[in-house]
């Protein structure tokens, strides 16, 4: 509704406006109200992430570690964050090495920020080599996991695209959570993780996404390649729920779990997971 067409309809209010300008100021004072609270209602939401806070947080660490006896490294995040839909991000990892050389290297992040397409919020890179010694062993576990729901809300102005808005009406309700990690115990092993998450976005042109990836094999020494030995495994599962249109109908129920596990003498072991989630994908 444009100003001259409210100034017209405010008149029908009073036989003689001129007499009840007290009363024309207070349905005026209303419909502003009414018009603005109207307007934070519309705040934009994504597709399947959320929009970042006026205050962005950032955290960063490098991990070195070189040592033969005992090494250990633990890392927990919750982050939880909404504006009109909401998400939880969880990652952890807890690694313990007894009784061997050790060799840890890590790099880990979290920006809060709206990310693109090709960034992430969280995002963590290992790379372990581990020598066991009379006995000695590593346990390492791993995950992430991302909780993003909302109800739906329109499409107009979620996309920098000038065919998404026409092509999608209503970005319609959602509740999805997907976990990925690895679980590795061994006496001796090499090996890298690689673990991302993008939940926080400017528009719905930009997929939700987690991906999630292990290597692992033997360790090159002076002579030789020895094989890994011991236990690895890796896994995924999700729950993806949708809805259509405006309502809080169920349209979309989707369950998925994968997990490979090895024990034993190792030569090589490798697994890759990604997933995306929203108006639009890549």
């Amino acid at each position: 509704m444009q100003w001259p067409q409210i100034l017209e309809e405010l008149k029908l209010y009073s036989v003689h406006p001129e007499e009840d300008l007290m009363k024309t100021g207070n349905n005026l004072l209303y419909i502003l109200s009414v018009f603005l609270m109207l307007a934070t209602l519309g705040t934009s939401v994504t597709a399947d992430g959320v929009n970042q806070t006026p205050e962005i947080q950032g955290i960063t660490t490098s991990t070195y570690i070189d040592v033969v006896g005992m090494a250990s490294n633990s890392v927990d995040l919750a982050w939880s964050s909404s504006s009109g839909s909401s998400q939880t991000t969880v990652y952890s990892e807890n690694t313990n090495a007894m009784n061997g050389h050790t060799v840890y290297v890590k790099d880990f992040s979290i920006n809060t920020g709206n990310k693109n397409v090709g960034e992430s919020n969280v995002e963590s890179s290992r790379q372990i080599t581990f020598e066991g010694l009379d006995g000695g062993n590593m346990v390492s576990d791993e995950s992430l996991l991302i909780d993003t729901s909302g109800s739906s809300s329109s499409a107009e102005g979620q996309f920098l695209c000038p065919f998404g808005a026409a092509s999608i009406g209503t970005l319609p309700a959602f509740c999805n959570i997907v976990q990925s990690g690895s679980h590795v115990d061994s006496t001796i092993i090499s090996l890298s993780t690689y673990a991302s998450s993008r939940t926080v976005m400017a528009t719905a042109d930009v997929p939700v996404a987690l991906t999630y990836s292990i290597n692992a094999h033997g360790v090159n020494t002076a002579n030789g390649i020895i094989p890994a030995q011991g236990l690895v495994s890796a896994y995924m599962r999700a729950h993806l729920q949708g809805g259509s249109g405006n309502t809080t109908t169920k349209a979309s129920d989707l369950t998925y779990e994968d997990k490979s596990s090895i024990n034993g003498i190792i030569n090589a072991f490798t697994k890759s997971y990604a997933y995306q989630s929203g108006a639009r994908t890549l």
